[in-house]
């Protein structure tokens, strides 16, 4: 997101390393991890480099959603504290690589711990939806043409997780995800957002090819 007061990026996506790796990487059995086009690639056709993002802020630290965090190591992270704390605790939590996330600057580091309105003017604004993980978010942006759109994080997975608010099993807490999903129930019915769910293939396909972008 390209603001007059900064640019965020949101989710720093599977790490750049695994494009060197042609099969990818099997982290737990069942999920095999590739990446064609590095982050790093896909900055520099928007003529951006890691050093020019000024907020990083993440849905949540799974290693698919953080992989390349430490590449931003000059921006200011807008981190939910509670998932910072979880990520960041013994035992590790399943689907986190603390090496990621560890040791950024304090000084370019911003704890948040309700929701968060990135540039002030309520057109980027982080918000509390847990469930997933202890702090997990979403991001909502106001569009000059598109109007309001909700990046999903992983509150759901898939379309059905939205239609019939199902609760994978390996979330941290099924009363929460619950709680979150009626809020973006709520959000969307109020605002009229448009949903994008960031694993959802469908939807990825619906938004402009990349590097168009919607406006």
């Amino acid at each position: 997101m390209q603001h007059p007061r900064g640019t965020l990026l949101w989710d720093a996506g599977l790490g750049d390393k695994l494009a060197a790796l042609p099969d990818g990487e099997e982290p737990v059995p069942g999920s095999r991890f590739r990446v064609s086009a590095t982050l790093v690639s896909q900055l520099s056709k928007l003529g951006l480099k890691p050093s020019d993002v000024d907020f990083v802020s993440f849905s949540h630290l799974h290693a698919d959603h953080a992989g390349n965090a430490p590449a931003f190591a000059s921006s200011t992270w807008l981190v939910n504290a509670a998932e910072l704390a979880w990520a960041l605790g013994t035992p590790t939590p399943m689907g986190v690589d603390p090496r990621l996330v560890r040791g950024h600057a304090k000084d370019k580091t911003v704890s948040i711990t309700l929701d968060h309105d990135v540039f002030g003017d309520g057109s980027v604004r982080i918000l509390k939806t847990p469930g997933h993980t202890p702090g997990h978010q979403v991001l909502m942006v106001r569009l000059p043409r598109t109007g309001p759109v909700i990046l999903s994080g992983d509150l759901f997975h898939a379309r059905e997780n939205f239609d019939k608010s199902l609760v994978p099993p390996f979330n941290v807490s099924r009363s929460e995800t619950l709680a979150s999903i009626d809020r973006v129930h709520r959000l969307m019915r109020n605002t009229g957002a448009r949903l994008v769910v960031q694993h959802e293939p469908g939807d990825i396909q619906t938004l402009p090819a990349f590097p168009a972008y919607l406006e």
